[in-house]
């Protein structure tokens, strides 16, 4: 049973980064990748698998924008199978299988930005990964607004 929680806490955030890159149109650069991946059941199982996997990144993309999500989901839950399945068999692949990540799952080993606010008594810090809308009103710090006459 462990063996199958561990291909799947691999195979898991792997479909999720590749389904991702697909949607992005990076699907050509992990394609390689994935090809030396899938090589130990030999070139013509490699074949398939690329052929499923291209048609898959076709269908996601040719999807319309009311569609794209269900396909996107399914396509996940399709290929967490497939890799899982691939693990299950080849379990000494998971390290390799991880490394397609783009971004390392542990925080302490990436270069991810990091916020550290020491020494801010009565200061409001605002972190926001993404676009940040404060309204009209604006962000009132507590500081009373300025006279636009003085």
């Amino acid at each position: 049973m462990a063996a199958e929680l561990d291909a799947m806490a691999v195979a898991v955030p792997v479909a999720s980064a590749l389904v991702a890159e697909m949607a992005r149109g990076g699907w050509t650069s992990l394609r390689g990748t994935l090809a030396r991946f899938f090589r130990r059941d030999g070139e013509s199982a490699v074949g398939r698998q690329l052929e499923l996997l291209d048609t898959a990144e076709r269908t996601l993309n040719e999807a319309a924008e009311t569609d794209r999500d269900g396909v996107r989901r399914r396509l996940e839950q399709r290929l967490i199978l497939q890799l899982a399945a691939y693990l299950d068999r080849y379990p000494d692949m998971s390290e390799e299988l991880a490394a397609l990540l783009p971004v390392s799952q542990d925080p302490s080993a990436s270069n991810a930005s990091v916020l550290k606010a020491q020494s801010n008594t009565n200061s409001q810090i605002v972190q926001a990964s993404g676009n940040l809308d404060a309204g009209s009103g604006g962000i009132n710090y507590g500081v009373p607004p300025r006279n636009p006459r003085a």
